[in-house]
C-alpha cells in the first residue's frame, strides 16, 4: 500500500504542565483529562491524489483534529498512565482526490464505493465510522 507514495505520520501531543502549544501544531483544542489516559482512535487509510503537485500521499485518517471531538492533543492532569490503543482498519481505504486539472473539489471515494465532493482536505470520518 505504500510503495511508491509519501507516508505521513499520526501524532498525539500531551501537555503535562501550563506551557500549552496555542494549536501552533494543528492539532486541535486540547482535551482536558485526569488521571490515567485510554486512547482508542479508529484509523483509516487515506491515500491523496495531487495532480497538481503530481504527488500521492498516504496517511492514516483519524478525524479532522480541528475539531475537539477528534482532536489528538490532550491537557494532562494526575495522570500516570497513558495507553494508545489505535484501531487500524486496513481494508477501508478512503481515496481522495484533487481536481483535473485545478482548480476545484476534492473528491472523496469512500470504501463502498459512493463519492462525493468534499468542501476542505477531510473525508467524513462519520460515514467510515458508519462503515465498519
Amino acid at each position: 500500500m505504500v510503495i511508491g507514495k509519501e507516508v505521513i505520520e499520526t501524532n498525539y501531543i500531551f501537555d503535562f504542565d501550563d506551557y500549552g502549544f496555542s494549536d501552533g501544531y494543528g492539532t486541535g483544542k486540547a482535551k482536558e483529562t485526569s488521571g490515567d489516559l485510554v486512547i482508542r482512535t479508529d484509523f483509516f487509510p487515506e491515500v491523496f491524489i495531487s495532480h497538481l503537485f503530481k504527488k500521492t500521499t498516504l496517511e492514516l485518517f483519524g478525524g479532522d483534529t480541528g475539531y475537539e471531538k477528534w482532536s489528538q492533543r490532550y491537557r494532562l492532569y494526575d495522570t500516570q498512565k497513558i495507553a494508545i490503543k489505535p484501531v487500524v482498519h486496513i481494508n477501508r481505504v478512503v481515496i481522495l482526490e484533487g481536481p483535473n486539472p485545478p482548480p476545484g473539489k476534492i473528491m472523496a471515494t469512500y470504501p463502498d464505493g459512493s463519492s462525493e465532493q468534499i468542501p476542505h482536505i477531510y473525508p467524513d470520518y462519520e460515514k467510515l465510522l458508519s462503515m465498519k
